[in-house]
């Protein structure tokens, strides 16, 4: 045989799918090739075959290319050099005379580019929305579905990038997939899909990548797309015309497309047009909330959640929408503390958007917890956590029980203007909220800190509270001019208050109480929402 003969020189080899989808089988799929290359360039030999299939037969392929190259004698290469453990393992069984070395195999990445750009280039398939699992009646009720969901104009309620929703379809093993409505810019309308959190943060950084000339890489999606007649091809108005199917408007022409990881897109499933059809029939009921809810939902507000029954071709079936978004790891959400605690480490320095971004949906769900029940508010909730961060550089997921006594028992009184009062509610919220972070997250710290706001700590704050020796400079300016008669919950009062002490005006950088904050204050200076999203993304991916 072939192989016992002369070795001439490295061979190179490698697996890799090819650029272009066989439909008609049931669900459509990329063939994968195995393709055997001399160190010269030249193509020995190649197999094609369904995904998952072509390792089994790597050692009796390499064979045949050995003893009927496609170009030259036959004759044994020295050694064959291959990208995967697997296949090499699969070669070294069969071919023991040969050396089979793992190693990159860029010969064989370059090949299969070339190959996806001149297929790409040549390849002219007729368009259609049929396939063999895809009949009239399913592309018939996908239109119905999606001229429902272009009348109801979602790009117009549901904000950008911002405005992401979170998908359950259980009976379609969808779930935590995330859903991004475009059409903000009136431009290009319809709905991208993503199988997770992860995917959509993925391509929001593929965005980035290309917007810097860089190459992006980007995570399989499904799209809906909605085109102008005018642009479709003419087999597809063939068939829509044909089939009378219904069309909400002459740029209302709805198109599935999947695209996959390098690119190639391929027509969409059964599965995927009847998903396409159920989030385009229950997208509408669950926009059809209050707006100023939904968009609260989206921007630190409670979240909202429907599961909407809807009629499909293929059946009843039961969509949860959610706003915002939620990360679903095995059906939990995504841990906060961990991405929370990931943040300000390594030396680096903590993004203070990041941080409240992350703190804000922290609240929320305090708020919606059996704990919060009995209390009425989460303001010292979040004076702890922005004292933490701006005298520890700690985060609630970091600071540690004896900085939790110092906030509470000096920070607090030497700054904030509040009445002792209210020192009772500040420790029952404090208290509710380690018992959440327990109980919730299972925070390590969590008893220390319940420590720290036991026994008589209301008696303890309420002396702080009232002891004003431990005033802050602008406490007792503040606390002078309340006494005064001057409302001081007002740039106005304060002003007054100092031009009756000193005479002159109140600088503007003079520092506001937090409790002196009107609640549509600023929160000081913000970045680009992209900076935002690029920062609690780093601090979500620390922690993977």
């Amino acid at each position: 045989m072939a192989t016992k003969g002369r070795q001439q020189g490295e061979w190179v080899g490698g697996l890799g799918l090819m650029p272009a989808y066989v439909t008609g089988e049931r669900e459509p799929y990329r063939p994968e090739m195995l393709l055997w290359m001399s160190e010269e360039g030249a193509i020995l030999g190649h197999d094609v075959g369904k995904p998952g299939e072509m390792i089994a037969s790597a050692a009796q392929s390499l064979r045949e290319a050995i003893e009927h190259p496609m170009v030259g004698r036959a004759h044994a290469p020295k050694r064959v050099r291959v990208a995967s453990v697997e296949l090499a393992e699969a070669l070294r069984s069969a071919h023991r005379e040969i050396e089979i070395v793992c190693a990159p195999t860029p010969e064989i990445d370059a090949l299969l580019a070339a190959m996806r750009e001149r297929m790409g280039e040549d390849r002219e398939v007729e368009q259609t929305y049929l396939s063999a699992e895809v009949d009239p009646e399913k592309v018939a009720a996908f239109f119905r579905a999606t001229a429902t969901l272009f009348r109801a104009k979602p790009w117009t309620i549901v904000p950008g990038d911002d405005g992401i929703i979170s998908v359950t379809i259980d009976s379609l093993d969808v779930r935590g997939a995330v859903l991004s409505v475009i059409g903000q810019m009136r431009q290009s309308f319809g709905f991208i899909l993503f199988a997770s959190l992860d995917d959509y943060e993925s391509y929001l950084d593929a965005a980035d990548a290309m917007e810097h000339g860089e190459e992006p890489i980007l995570p399989r999606q499904f799209a809906l797309n909605f085109e102008r007649g005018a642009d479709m091809s003419a087999s597809l108005r063939k068939e829509i015309a044909a089939h009378r199917w219904e069309v909400a408007g002459p740029n209302a022409y709805p198109w599935p497309v999947a695209v996959d990881a390098d690119l190639v897109a391929r027509p969409a499933s059964a599965k995927e047009m009847t998903i396409a059809e159920a989030i385009s029939l229950a997208l509408p009921h669950f926009l059809s909330e209050k707006k100023k809810v939904l968009r609260a939902a989206w921007y630190g507000g409670a979240p909202v959640e429907r599961t909407i029954r809807v009629g499909t071709h293929g059946g009843e079936l039961d969509v949860t929408l959610r706003a915002p978004c939620e990360r679903a790891i095995g059906g939990s959400p995504f841990d906060l503390l961990a991405e929370l605690g990931a943040l300000g480490q390594d030396g680096e320095e903590m993004d203070e958007d990041a941080r409240r971004e992350l703190e804000d949906e922290l609240l929320n769900r305090f708020a919606d917890s059996p704990e919060a029940k009995a209390v009425s508010d989460v303001g010292a909730c979040r004076f702890i956590m922005d004292f933490a961060a701006s005298y520890f550089g700690a985060t609630v997921a970091t600071l540690r029980p004896p900085d939790l006594r110092e906030i509470v028992f000096e920070i607090i009184p030497r700054k904030v203007m509040i009445e002792a009062s209210e020192a009772s509610a500040i420790i029952a919220e404090a208290r509710a909220f380690y018992m959440f972070l327990k109980r919730e997250f299972g925070l390590k710290q969590a008893d220390g800190c319940l420590r720290v706001l036991d026994g008589d700590a209301t008696k303890k704050l309420e002396a702080a509270l009232t002891d004003s020796s431990k005033f802050g400079m602008a406490k007792s300016l503040f606390a002078g001019g309340r006494e005064a008669g001057f409302d001081m919950s007002s740039k106005e009062g304060i002003e007054a208050w100092m031009r009756a002490m000193e005479g002159r005006p109140l600088p503007d950088s003079f520092p506001l109480s937090p409790f002196a904050l009107p609640p549509s204050a600023p929160r000081g200076a913000t970045r680009a929402k992209k900076d935002k999203r690029k920062a609690v993304r780093k601090a979500r991916k620390k922690n993977r």
